[in-house]
């Protein structure tokens, strides 16, 4: 949910090995965007870019980091 509104978020994962690098597509003024999640230093999932996230979804950086983690591998 974001602002009220069910929206699909897509993830695409860029190494099929580790959990590191994803491309997550997100719905925003009737069109796609692509921003990034990356694992930092520290072990953590962190928006690349926040310039290019919608900032509706910058919240939302600890709850797309979790849907990472729970998913499986590959």
């Amino acid at each position: 949910m974001v602002d009220g509104e069910s929206v699909t978020v897509k993830f695409i994962t860029m190494s099929c090995v580790h959990k590191q690098l994803y491309q997550v597509y997100v719905p925003h003024e009737g069109k796609e965007v692509r921003f990034h999640i990356q694992k930092n230093a520290a072990g953590e999932f962190k928006i690349v870019g926040k310039g290019v996230c919608p900032d509706r979804y910058v919240p939302l950086e600890e709850a797309f980091a979790e849907a990472i983690i729970a998913s499986p591998q590959g």
